[in-house]
């Protein structure tokens, strides 16, 4: 730009030279004066003319620069608008993915937190129904007690009387202190042993 600057002005002294030496022609009549100024005015044509292409071609070139970086900044804008749109399309593309994998992840923690509950409830229908099972069981176990606590009592009350109508039978009979298999031992009025058995019977000691 510079140089263009300088060759116009340049033109422009050129220009002034010219017509200075035409003016200078008309004023003097006097041929080697007007000889000269035709030199002079030849000459600063011839140099206006380059002075003219030399400004065009440097005008010429810095238009292809200017064009040139112009493309440059075209391309680079393109390329900027195209990365933003692949960056776009990629941030849009991982969030899809990520709300996929956390839905996922909300889906199986849905899951597992309706089958903990279910489990929960299992297992408190299982404990009610062990905790019933048990309670029956030891019920039942409770009445047989009961049951053979009855029948144990009524085998001893039987074997109570058995033996007290034994020792009226045999009012001599006397009742030692000595055992004989848990049963009672009696001695006879001619010092046989014996004791009474769960039928109400007398069972001789055999004597040594």
């Amino acid at each position: 730009m510079n140089t263009l600057n300088y060759f116009k002005k340049w033109a422009a002294v050129a220009a002034l030279v010219s017509m200075f030496g035409i003016a200078t022609s008309s004023a003097q009549e006097t041929p080697p004066h007007h000889k000269a100024v035709k030199k002079a005015e030849k000459t600063v044509k011839d140099n206006t003319t380059v002075t003219k292409e030399t400004a065009k071609q440097s005008a010429r070139k810095e238009s292809a620069a200017a064009k040139t970086e112009a493309d440059k900044a075209v391309k680079s804008a393109e390329r900027a608008k195209s990365d933003a749109a692949k960056t776009k399309v990629t941030a849009k593309q991982s969030a899809k993915k990520e709300s996929a994998a956390a839905k996922t992840e909300a889906d199986k923690a849905v899951k597992s937190a309706e089958k903990a509950k279910s489990d929960a409830a299992k297992t408190r229908e299982l404990t009610k129904q062990t905790v019933k099972k048990e309670n029956e069981i030891s019920k039942a176990e409770a009445n047989k007690a009961v049951e053979k606590a009855k029948s144990n009592a009524s085998v001893s009350t039987i074997k109570m009387k058995n033996s007290v109508s034994a020792t009226k039978k045999s009012g001599t009979d006397k009742l030692s202190s000595e055992k004989y298999n848990g049963h009672a031992v009696y001695i006879g009025p001619e010092g046989g042993k014996y004791y009474i058995n769960s039928n109400g019977n007398k069972t001789y000691i055999p004597r040594d």
